[in-house]
């Protein structure tokens, strides 16, 4: 997925980039505004405790215990209940950590809502088009946490550029100062920087740079790489993450033993694809190539699960954008799990891989255990989803930051 066809849709709305669900947001973002993201959970109860639950422990779910929670965080897993305070029978329930969605374009209350219905406690939002307005979703008491990047970094004349009409001082031109570049993204409240890797993109130099640059600050930098020749400019930068894989031909083996040994990971988004071929009429929209296959994302998903690639899971969900795509969030996470079962994953693995293990590779050490000092981003599921992936969707309770959520959208029995 590359290239720009022009979609004539009706009276011809617009020009359309390809390669990221991030290149509708741009249209659609128009008419989202956010604001105060109240009213979606139930008052925190200071201390409250979830009783008898199995709880995940990241290989499987042990013999039923009490967690404790005080102050938003887990306070003690074990024992019993103090007496006087708010108990939640989790009795035949299994108790998760909160999922994390990390490649994700939220851009109001509404999305982070809409994902916290879900059971998705954490959004990796892998764009920030208004400084402004990602500002604004920050620390948003009871819905999906907010972490963001800066704006993406792009070469002139390049698809994303052309796109989201970046003014030319703004890509990154031959000679650019990357250290002021890269200062300007972190000075404006981003958590992590962002390259587009593609063709007209930063070059290969700058990109190495930039890695090394934004390393020295402290911070990580993920690499937008949707198709074989990017794919191979973001392993050459040995960026900490690369996202997306390839769906215009698979990997060598070469350059899985390369991501491994320069320490890198992975965030397929295997849902946007699968997305992209459910949806024939989309294949146009998304500039859709006879190369391009979802075998082959399947192919790359599986060499670089074997080859032992560490994998983070993401979405690149964007939402309803104006009636012309709904890539749903938080229901997509869970379809994400399941099209990683598919690949390879075994259940107990893509869960963990969902909670602790994306929390991990984006250095999100607060969350995704249910252990002493953890945010207590919690999913309490009726059903053993070791026994059924799609029993993620059997959602009977969220907290989010110790807060409970009153919307809850996902019921056992939906499908993707």
């Amino acid at each position: 997925m590359k290239s720009i066809p022009i979609l004539a849709l009706s009276a011809g709305l617009f020009d359309v980039a390809s390669g990221c669900g991030a290149h509708l947001l741009a249209r659609a973002m128009e008419a989202r505004g956010p604001n105060d993201c109240v009213g979606g959970t139930a008052p925190p109860s200071k201390t409250f405790a979830i009783t008898n639950a199995q709880i995940f422990n990241g290989v499987g779910f042990g013999v039923p215990q009490t967690v404790l929670v005080n102050g938003g965080k887990v306070a003690l897993v074990g024992g019993s209940a103090p007496p006087g305070i708010q108990v939640v029978d989790g009795r035949g329930k299994f108790l998760t950590p909160g999922l994390i969605d990390g490649h994700v374009h939220p851009q109001s209350c509404e999305a982070l809502s809409n994902l916290t219905a879900y059971g998705v406690t954490t959004a990796v939002n892998m764009a920030c088009l208004n400084y402004t307005a990602c500002a604004q979703l920050k620390h948003q008491a009871g819905v999906a946490d907010y972490i963001t990047a800066g704006f993406f970094a792009v070469g002139p004349n390049s698809l994303h550029a052309q796109f989201f009409g970046v003014p030319p001082d703004q890509t990154l031109q031959p000679g650019a100062d990357l250290n002021k570049n890269v200062d300007y993204v972190f000075g404006n409240g981003s958590d992590f920087y962002k390259i587009v890797a593609e063709d007209n993109g930063p070059t290969q130099d700058q990109q190495n740079s930039l890695v090394k640059i934004v390393r020295s600050r402290g911070k990580a930098t993920y690499t937008h790489a949707s198709y074989l020749s990017a794919f191979a400019q973001a392993i050459i930068s040995k960026c900490d993450g690369i996202q997306h894989v390839p769906a215009n031909g698979t990997l060598t083996s070469t350059q899985v033993k390369q991501i491994v040994s320069q320490g890198q990971f992975v965030t397929p988004t295997m849902e946007v694809f699968r997305f992209a071929f459910a949806n024939p009429a989309l294949g146009p929209l998304l500039g859709l190539t006879p190369a391009d296959t979802y075998a082959n994302v399947q192919a790359n998903v599986a060499a670089l699960h074997k080859g032992g690639v560490p994998l983070a899971v993401g979405t690149d969900a964007v939402g309803n954008l104006g009636g012309i795509i709904n890539f749903p969030f938080g229901q997509s996470l869970h379809c994400e799990l399941q099209n990683l079962v598919a690949a390879g994953f075994g259940n107990a693995e893509v869960l963990k891989a969902a909670t602790s293990g994306t929390a991990k590779l984006y250095k999100l050490m607060d969350r995704g255990n249910i252990s002493i000092g953890q945010r207590a981003d919690l999913v309490l599921l009726n059903s053993n989803p070791l026994a059924d992936i799609a029993n993620t969707f059997d959602i009977n309770r969220v907290w989010v930051g110790g807060a409970e959520v009153t919307r809850i959208l996902s019921t056992k029995g939906q499908t993707c």
